[in-house]
């Protein structure tokens, strides 16, 4: 990336020493740019036509359909998929003195510029061989197929920034200062103290790990503003262990710019607008830990058609209601649940009570704030018999021990995380390292989700390979199933999942005991 004319100075701190430690990428010619556009999107930067004449019935199909990259990666390797297995491209290896032997017996010199354009529009090899039907030709015109000629040349060393021989470079945005700075601060002392582990260990592939820690700012804009200088200036591979509640949806707009993938952010809620987005993320949010209630008031005996579902109108109260109605449809699309939605300070328990005796309600799914809730079961104590009520715990700011007796065993919450995901592995793990590096003794959640978060981006890189690229991140960290930090549920992700634990824990109220207690097997996965 180019450096922005007048940013502003960065306070950062660093896991490992950082000088000499410049990006990696190649700078490219104005050809070789426009032969990289051409290589990803199958678009010309000229604005001249470019086609795919694909199989035996040699169907044309806009380049933009199967560009080089969607077969053969950012990389050149190839990546089998579907019985196919597409040629290393990088161009070292086409142009290898000794020729190639392919895997079915094909045999054939070096490639030169006029043997590489063969192939592209002919579909043969430099010994007139065909090439496997399932490569594309392209028709595109000359001017376009010699930037794509120069692209190639430097394709193996167009390395994704923050990519060295000796050190991959990430990036953290945490609060330093304020309200949540001590907790920002905790966090960065997880993710310096367990890279450096792994640092010490020989790194990955023979890469550290460097942190640089970016200092978030007063505003949602302000940190994007000094995320962007960073990322500008030092030449970042990824985004890890980052705070961002409050800037969720924007933090993902800029990365989504660069494809800059973020591994294990720390938010209340990711909401669930994310899957087009690099973000893999720890927990569930509020959208699937409502479905999972929905699901647990129907597995508890209540019909669809007798539940209420309560909350603000509009916001994102609205869309969790939206969640609930869909999931509870999954079961009864003949009798749909019903709905109370009220304005914001508009909330009237009386009349809220009177609708779900009125209704013979049987479980309320409740979206509202503490005081509202409070009002509530106040209001339906009264009633014989009390609906179960179904919370999200994020939603609920105090313990439940004074609920009217009426309600014991009948008030139900859901929790991305609990204690007891903690594995006795684990809370070793994290003891040691606490010990190691005088961890301090508060913010233990946010502290476990950072620990969690470096976790997951170390098994990302071991599957991503030594030829790491943001692509190669992605697709290793795509393939991870059941894997276990020791401190968080069992992470499982894919081309179509971006929360690793895709589910929430149930507990229910025990008013005689002043506890919580699981409900069944605790956690449910969302159906």
């Amino acid at each position: 990336m180019k450096n922005r004319a007048g940013r502003v100075a960065l306070a950062v701190v660093f896991a490992a020493a950082m000088v000499g430690q410049g990006s990696a990428a190649a700078e490219l010619s104005e050809a070789q740019q426009r032969g990289r556009q051409i290589y990803f999107e199958g678009v010309s930067p000229r604005g001249t036509e470019i086609m795919a004449v694909v199989g035996d019935e040699a169907a044309l199909l806009p380049g933009s359909t199967m560009p080089c990259s969607s077969c053969h990666g950012s990389d050149g390797l190839g990546r089998p998929e579907g019985g196919v297995i597409p040629l290393d491209i990088r161009w070292t290896e086409l142009v290898k003195t000794y020729g190639h032997v392919h895997h079915d017996g094909r045999r054939h010199p070096a490639f030169d510029d006029d043997s590489f354009i063969r192939s592209m529009i002919a579909g043969i090899d430099p010994a007139d061989n065909p090439l496997d039907r399932s490569m594309p030709m392209y028709q595109m015109s000359g001017e376009d197929m010699a930037d794509l000629v120069a692209y190639m040349k430097m394709l193996e060393y167009d390395l994704d920034p923050g990519v060295g021989d000796e050190a991959v470079r990430v990036a953290t945005l945490l609060p330093l200062s304020g309200r949540a700075g001590e907790t920002g601060d905790a966090m960065r002392q997880v993710l310096d103290g367990y890279f450096n582990e792994i640092n010490e260990q020989g790194g990955v592939f023979g890469r550290r790990v460097e942190l640089l820690t970016v200092p978030a700012g007063e505003s949602a804009e302000s940190s994007l503003a000094t995320l962007r200088d960073a990322f500008d200036s030092e030449g970042i591979f990824a985004l890890v262990g980052a705070y961002t509640v409050g800037l969720d949806d924007e933090l993902l707009t800029f990365l989504r710019s660069d494809n800059v993938p973020m591994v294990g952010p720390f938010t209340l809620d990711p909401g669930d607008a994310f899957f087009d987005a690099a973000a893999f993320y720890l927990y569930a949010g509020l959208d699937q830990q409502a479905r999972v209630l929905a699901d647990r008031a129907v597995a508890d005996g209540a019909a669809p058609g007798k539940v209420m579902i309560v909350g603000p109108d509009g916001g994102r109260a609205a869309g969790l209601v939206d969640a609930v109605r869909d999931q509870l449809r999954k079961q009864d699309r003949e009798h749909p649940p019903a709905v109370e939605a009220y304005a914001s300070g508009g909330f009237e328990a009386a009349a809220l009570a009177r609708s779900v005796a009125a209704s013979d309600t049987e479980a309320v799914i409740f979206l509202g704030e503490q005081a509202e809730f409070d009002a509530l079961v106040r209001e339906l104590a009264n009633q014989s018999p009390v609906p179960r009520i179904y919370l999200l715990s994020s939603l609920i700011s105090r313990p439940m021990a004074d609920l009217p007796a009426v309600f014991d065993q009948r008030v139900f919450l859901a929790y991305p995380t609990l204690s007891s995901d903690i594995t006795p592995r684990g809370r070793q793990e994290y003891q040691q390292l606490a010990n190691t590096y005088s961890w301090p003794s508060e913010h233990i959640q946010a502290q476990l989700a950072a620990l969690a978060a470096a976790k997951l981006f170390v098994e990302g890189l071991r599957k991503a390979g030594r030829d790491l690229s943001r692509v190669r991140l992605v697709e290793g960290l795509e393939s991870l199933y059941g894997f276990e930090t020791g401190v968080t549920p069992p992470l499982s992700y894919g081309p179509n999942r971006r929360i690793g634990a895709r589910g929430a824990h149930v507990m229910v109220v025990d008013l005689a005991n002043k506890t919580y207690k699981p409900v069944g097997k605790g956690w449910f996965d969302v159906q």
